[in-house]
């Protein structure tokens, strides 16, 4: 095939990926690479009152303030890798934490106990 024809080949080849919704040239090389694999790590500071605790699944439910710039205030379960920390913590608790996002991922670290309030019911 002589070079024109085949010059023409190969970028009607690329207009068809392209439009077909296959990965750009700088993409596929990305992915083979291993780059682009990183996700930024993002904190941002909680603050709010211990509603439960499950200590077999790490994880605890705080009725959080709002976080600007993150989320609205609301109550939500939150992973707590440290166990020590977890079982630290009672229901009732006002926290200050930090809230660690990386991905997918969510979870708290640096729990502080900032005070108590007595649980709704009680």
């Amino acid at each position: 095939m002589p070079r024109p024809k085949l010059i023409c080949a190969l970028i009607g080849l690329a207009a068809i990926i392209v439009l077909a919704g296959g990965p750009s040239p700088r993409a596929a090389r990305v992915a083979q690479s291993g780059q682009g694999q990183q996700t930024k790590t993002q904190r941002y500071v909680l603050t709010g009152t211990v509603q439960s605790i499950d200590v077999p699944n790490h994880q605890v439910v705080v009725d959080g303030d709002a976080v600007p710039g993150y989320m609205d205030a609301m109550s939500m379960p939150y992973s707590v890798p440290d166990e020590k920390a977890l079982k630290a913590l009672t229901v009732g608790d006002v926290i200050r934490a930090d809230i660690v996002e990386q991905g997918d991922d969510a979870h708290l670290e640096n729990i502080k106990v900032t005070g108590h309030v007595k649980p709704k019911g009680q």
